[in-house]
């Protein structure tokens, strides 16, 4: 056999087994094969079994080398079919069905694929390909949304503490070297698999705390996988207390490692890391650069923290300071900013200030008038402190740099590129819309007069 035809499974590496008698020399055995996808897990024999598999028959050993050596794998699929078939007791008929999963992996048919693992494990339950298959799709496979999304994650979680067991149990066989081991084996990715698909399981179940174990030890065995990060930095995030610096860090190692493997996630972490530290921080201030320190290490350093923004000093402004104790209050982020503003929201605030802009409203003969607060809105057109929504018909004649005095319910807020708040149900005094009536007739008028020809 060529060893670019089939890859050894630990069986073969542990010494050899024989035919039955017959009229043809005795042969070497075959136990699981991998077929290279560059979706599939690197493949992981079977666990020791307590007799030595046999071949049954020159006839089964050449059915199961035909789909061995077919290198098409639209081909190989056939002849695997053929083989489980036609070999029912196989003692191999386990390392088939790995066959069949790993081929499908190939053709990029993942729900053929995911059959076939189960198959396997129906015959060999600690069959450590199909467990590690079954375990690493789940977190792409799974639906929330799904009617039996509840036994779906039991059973994960059945796969990956199968397949720790299965691991802890594996003994290396005699004759094989830790090398070899290792290099067919490979039981810390096998381990992080199980560990991450446990986290997700514990993560989709809410019990953020068990997801923090197992994905803790996930990445200890497999530290650049930005997908364990990602978990760790959801569930930091969601455990009671809140751990936000934690979620930030692993955030940041998710992306960072994202950004250097090229992931098409990218953008989506990116945007994640990016909400959670300015949430924390009140702006993107040293983001990037905890980025490259989370790249350069996967452990979080013990001091690392990442502040949250400054409070505004007292300014003797009553009408400044309000404002300001608003934005305190909310750009802390986490939950302490939630609960800010569940005490916040629906509340009336009544404030004066300058206007930036106008625009139509979403909805008809509404209006968005934009109004600067603080010195440094004042100073910039183009940004501004809050938005009215407004439905009084003068409000159209507002033009920028108006002082005006208004009232409002706080609706909304968001906190970049820079603190704004968002009144619904504003009411402008009407004096302040009459003076903007009577200021935009006098200009259309004197407009008017402009352009009548001269005699």
């Amino acid at each position: 056999m060529k060893k670019t035809t089939v890859l050894f499974s630990m069986i073969m590496l542990a010494g050899f087994v024989s035919l039955p008698c017959s009229s043809h020399a005795a042969v070497g055995p075959v136990g699981a094969v991998m077929f290279s996808a560059a979706a599939s897990p690197a493949p992981v024999p079977a666990a020791p079994q307590a007799k030595t598999p046999q071949w049954k028959s020159r006839a089964e050993y050449d059915a199961f080398q035909a789909f061995v050596k077919e290198s098409d794998a639209k081909k190989r699929i056939p002849l695997i079919q053929a083989f489980i078939q036609k070999y029912t007791q196989s003692d191999f008929l386990a390392n088939a069905y790995v066959a069949e999963m790993q081929t499908y992996v190939q053709l990029s048919q993942t729900s053929d694929a995911i059959a076939s693992a189960k198959k396997a494990i129906s015959i060999d339950p600690n069959n450590l390909d199909a467990l590690s298959y079954l375990c690493l799709v789940f977190p792409y496979t799974f639906k929330p949304s799904d009617s039996n999304a509840a036994a779906e994650l039991t059973q994960a979680a059945e796969y990956a503490q199968h397949g720790l067991d299965a691991l802890q149990n594996l003994q290396k066989p005699a004759g094989v070297t830790e090398e070899q081991f290792e290099q067919y084996v490979k039981p810390k990715t096998k381990r992080a698999v199980f560990n991450t698909a446990a986290g997700f399981v514990a993560m989709q179940q809410k019990n953020y705390n068990q997801a923090i174990k197992s994905l803790e030890a996930a990445a200890q065995d497999d530290p650049n996988n930005p997908l364990v990060y990602s978990f760790l930095g959801q569930s930091y995030y969601n455990e009671t207390p809140r751990e936000v610096n934690k979620a930030i860090w692993n955030f940041a190692r998710a992306t960072a490692l994202a950004e250097a493997s090229n992931s098409p996630n990218v953008a989506e972490l990116k945007k994640l890391y990016s909400s959670v530290y300015e949430a924390q921080h009140g702006s993107n201030a040293d983001e990037g650069k905890v980025l490259a320190e989370a790249k350069a290490s996967p452990t979080m350093p013990a001091d690392f923290a990442v502040a949250p923004p400054p409070q505004h000093a007292a300014t003797g402004n009553p009408n400044l300071d309000a404002f300001y104790k608003i934005e305190d209050a909310l750009v802390v982020g986490g939950d302490t900013a939630q609960q800010n503003w569940t005490q916040l929201k629906g509340q009336p605030l009544g404030l004066v200030g300058h206007v930036d802009s106008v625009e139509p409203g979403t909805d008809a003969n509404t209006y968005q008038v934009r109004v600067d607060i603080t010195p440094q809105s004042q100073s910039a057109q183009g940004t501004y402190d809050i938005v009215l929504l407004d439905s009084q018909p003068n409000a159209k004649y507002l033009q920028p740099g108006d002082p005006l005095r208004f009232q409002g319910t706080l609706d909304s807020y968001v906190t970049t590129p820079n603190f704004i708040l968002t009144l619904s149900d504003a009411k402008i005094d009407d004096s302040v819309l009459k003076a903007a009536q009577e200021k935009a007739a006098a200009a259309a008028q004197k407009a008017k007069e402009t352009r009548k020809p001269r005699k």
